[in-house]
């Protein structure tokens, strides 16, 4: 006898937290829905199950309504009849990094678990496609499936479900939301009417599932339990025979019945596929979103950078020198507010305006708690680091730098005298009293506010002089220079000699570029070391676009129009620091589209252009940064990076993965944009060379001309959430999704050969310059500079009161070093204190194709290694000796090592 048929009937509700509502509004509609479904829950037995779409942040937004509900809630979750996790909330995967995936996991399993109620799905169900290594990250949080909705074209595949693998090999089952997680959205209660849907559904299901078993999803964006599900199924159990059972079911149910089905399948039935997902067509993978609202996604990564590449950092290395405590509960508010803008609607950019304005706040309120943090941690730092040459006068210029690579780009800093010193001149020296040279900038007297925990606010009158100079700071480490005033310094002046001889045209040119500047403001770029020049490099491209939020549309007659009249060189400077060039242009584009929102208008407003090009001396990089006054609407702009012919392939920074992508990947799909993503770096190949370019906040890329350009998406102006229609949905409308007004890209240009350059050195460069470095100017006569305000009412007291350095006594830090040396070809994702407290937390990943070998050094790296998984569980033990670990990381790896922590005196 064959077994039955089980329709699995699972009750959800998939939860943006903000979209075309801002999040207060759907908020207070979510506490509606909780309430009403725990009434149900109480008074209706056999509803058994309802679905939180697999994330816990959903449970905050409740309790800050409902406080008074908190027992009632968690009392239904212990019992498994509301289900919960793995998710803290349902982040997109392109557009944020794959450390904030991995945090996004790990709160919301910890939430979950303390509920003793953790939802072993890979639930993801809306994402706009999914990236290579989710696998991996699933079977490190101990799951071994993956339900989705998206990036998986069923017309090209024999069935729904399949082995999903991930680059380093790690395998989930794979399985298809076909219809979708509403295929039974909301069922009528009426038997005549259940048993036609029902039929309609069987059919439907049986000719794409032959599992036996069937995700019936009861809900969607949005919606309530449907309270009669209950007598619902039992009519529908009358109607459905005795082939066919109908429960009322969990994903886990679900889950676990397919897998039943696809362990007996033979070898050669199930597809394996590798890597990530992103098939089908446009309004399936909805790739627009890359590009949306730029500016969200420029303050997404540079908030990424303050907390992974230096508030985690800094602070374990502040732990470890046991100088001041790992604020553990500090930066989990950091992560926790990061993460409220990373929902997919959100960070996308496809939601109504408000919701955008709400998470520019919440950005600019990260930035400044980072400030503070990164601020406090430096001053401490630099405290610390000897100075027993110095002069009392002098100060100490600390250049921090967290990443893999040692730092050497010219920086721009301000430093400060007192006013009353009247200093006209200042040396400043490296540890070896070399002189460093330095061009200043501007000279300025100003009033500095100083603020104090012990005094009130004062103010100090000082000399502010910015300076540009070219400091060395080693990998994962510091270098502290010395400011000594009143010495003659090493002040860089043009290069005079070099501006009389200029060409008509400027040219910038180190030991390893040469750039020539066209009439047009595009370059070509000459690699002196493989001898290949790139032409027509940053050239600026206008489209017209009649999409929405989601997706890019061409818009009818439209063709894309390259600049291409003569720019105004407004600068070029040369000097022994670097050589830049700035140019500006002014250009007339169409105003937006008509009225019948079908064609480009014929009226035409100026957008004004600035494009600055700098060359840093020993630079293997150009540097382009384009500013932009936007003032028409409905559509792109890009930048245009040629190629040497037509690429064999590009290279994409990823998540925790380099991916290598066909030119053309994706374009046997209808999609008027075949834009793919990349997460800081990309680099199209052509034999063993190629341009890479690094970009901040930029993650769109279009393969144009048969593959020979990439095409990087700077500006996308739209302004619907929707399909546009001449007669707009009122509510559909929002003008800030058009971007008009200032915004700005940085970018760098990176020729290569890859018979030289490794992908890892190249996604080590891309995180060095997408970083940079921080600096801190501390006076070794700190009481000088503390102005503070101490009065003591009612007496004569007029002292400054003087805070206590409590590392006073504790050994000082040379003038120069790294804290910890990681080699070979890896990654570093993480460098934070474990979740236990018993030490510093290393995760590296290998984007090569072969095993590599690592070496993770430091003082006190002595005693037992944990490796364990991203839950911070326990693997295996690893020796460390003599302050060594030696391991090898198995090609597109994810490793996570858990370091001893250092006893110092």
């Amino acid at each position: 006898m064959a077994p039955k048929k089980i329709y699995h009937f699972i009750s959800h509700t998939h939860w943006d937290r903000e979209w075309y509502l801002p999040f207060e509004r759907f908020r207070y509609r979510l506490v509606q829905l909780i309430d009403k479904l725990l009434d149900l829950l109480d008074r209706e037995p056999e509803f058994h199950y309802f679905h939180l779409d697999g994330q816990t942040i959903v449970l905050e937004d409740y309790y800050a309504l409902r406080p008074g509900h908190r027992e009632r809630l968690e009392g239904y979750i212990r019992q498994g009849r509301i289900l919960v996790g793995p998710w803290y909330q349902q982040n997109d995967l392109f557009l944020t990094s794959g450390e904030s995936t991995v945090r996004n996991l790990m709160k919301g399993i910890a939430q979950s678990r303390q509920l003793g109620s953790e939802m072993k799905v890979g639930y993801l169900p809306d994402h706009f496609g999914l990236i290579s290594q989710m696998p991996q990250l699933f079977r490190e949080v101990g799951l071994d499936n993956c339900v989705f909705g998206r990036g998986y074209d069923l017309a090209e595949h024999p069935l729904p479900f399949f082995r999903w693998q991930a680059p380093d090999g790690s395998e989930v089952d794979g399985m298809l939301l076909y219809f979708w997680y509403n295929s039974a959205q909301r069922l009528p209660s009426e038997k005549e009417a259940i048993a036609s849907v029902f039929t309609g559904m069987k059919e439907r299901e049986e000719a794409v599932n032959p599992s036996g078993h069937y995700a019936m999803m009861n809900g969607v964006d949005h919606l309530e339990a449907q309270y009669d599900l209950p007598d619902v199924l039992a009519s529908l159990r009358d109607i459905a025979g005795e082939e066919i059972e109908v429960v009322h079911s969990t994903l886990p149910s679900y889950v676990k019945g397919v897998q039943s089905y696809m362990q007996e399948q033979q070898e050669g039935i199930l597809e394996t596929i590798r890597g990530e997902l992103r098939e089908a067509f446009e309004y399936s993978i909805l790739a627009g979103t890359l590009s949306s609202r730029i500016y969200l996604k420029q303050a997404n990564v540079h908030c990424h950078d303050l907390v992974e590449k230096w508030i985690e950092p800094l602070s374990v290395f502040s732990q470890q020198l046991q100088l001041d405590p790992y604020e553990a509960d500090t930066i989990d508010y950091y992560w926790q507010l990061y993460m409220e803008n990373h929902p997919h609607d959100s960070i996308c950019g496809c939601s109504q305006d408000s919701v955008h304005d709400h998470m520019m706040d919440r950005f600019k309120r990260l930035e400044e708690l980072a400030g503070e943090i990164i601020e406090r941690k430096k001053t401490i730092l630099a405290r610390q680091i000897q100075a027993d040459d110095y002069d009392l006068q002098d100060q100490k210029l600390v250049v921090f730098n967290t990443s893999q690579l040692p730092s050497g780009a010219v920086q721009q800093t301000a430093v400060y005298f007192l006013e009353e010193d009247q200093v006209t001149v200042f040396a400043i020296e490296d540890e070896e009293g070399r002189a460093i040279p330095y061009r200043i900038l501007s000279e300025q007297i100003v009033r500095k506010q100083v603020i104090s925990p012990i005094n009130l606010p004062g103010v100090l009158r000082v000399k502010r002089v910015d300076i540009e100079w070219q400091p060395i700071a080693p990998a994962l480490g510091y270098a502290a220079y010395r400011v000594r005033p009143g010495r003659a310094g090493a002040v860089i002046q043009e290069r005079s000699d070099l501006l009389s001889t200029q060409p008509s045209l400027p040219v910038l040119d180190n030991e390893y570029l040469r750039a020539e500047l066209l009439p047009n403001g595009a370059f070509h770029l000459h690699d002196k070391l493989s001898s290949l020049t790139y032409h027509d490099q940053g050239g600026i491209q206008d489209t017209g676009d009649g999409g929405d939020l989601y997706v890019f549309k061409n818009v009818e007659g439209d063709i894309p129009a390259i600049w291409n009249d003569a720019v105004s060189f407004v600068e070029w400077t040369r000097n022994d620091l670097y050589e830049q060039c700035v140019y500006e242009f002014t250009w007339e584009l169409p105003e937006s589209l008509d009225a019948a929102q079908i064609r480009r208008s014929s009226q035409s407003i100026p957008c004004d252009f600035r494009v600055t090009l700098r060359l840093d001396r020993g630079s293997r990089q150009i540097q382009m940064n384009v500013e932009l006054e936007n003032r028409v609407k409905d559509h792109r702009i890009r930048l245009l990076f040629p190629g040497i012919g037509a690429a064999d392939d590009v290279l994409a920074g990823g998540q925790f993965d380099v991916i290598r992508r066909q030119w053309d990947a994706g374009s046997s799909y209808q999609r008027d944009a075949n834009s793919q993503p990349f997460w800081k770096w990309l680099a199209p190949i052509h034999g063993a060379a190629g341009c890479a370019i690094f970009a901040k906040g930029l993650h769109e890329y279009e393969m144009i001309d048969s593959g020979c350009t990439a095409g990087i998406t700077m500006l996308r102006g739209v302004e619907t959430i929707n399909l546009r229609e001449a007669a707009r949905m009122e509510e559909d409308l929002q003008p800030k999704g058009q971007c008009l007004g200032s915004s700005e890209v940085k970018l760098a240009i990176r020729p290569f050969s890859l018979d030289s350059v490794t992908p890892t050195r190249l996604y080590q460069e891309a995180e060095l310059f997408h970083q940079g470095v921080e600096c801190k100017l501390l006076a070794l006569d700190e009481a000088r500079w503390n102005k503070g305000r101490a009065w003591v009412q009612d007496t004569m007291h007029k002292g400054v009161f003087m805070e206590i350095n409590p590392n006073a006594n504790r050994p000082k830090l040379p003038a120069s070093g790294s804290y910890l040396k990681v080699d070979g070809e890896v990654m570093v994702s993480a460098l934070k204190w474990s979740t236990d407290g018993k030490g510093a937390l290393l995760r590296v990943y290998n984007v090569e194709e072969a095993d590599s070998p690592v070496t993770v050094s430091g003082d006190g790296l002595d005693g037992e290694v944990k490796r364990t998984n991203l839950l911070e569980e326990w693997q295996e033990t690893l020796k460390a000796e003599i302050g060594q670990l030696n391991a090898v990381v198995a090609a597109k790896k994810i490793v996570t090592y858990q370091l001893p922590q250092q006893q110092n005196s």
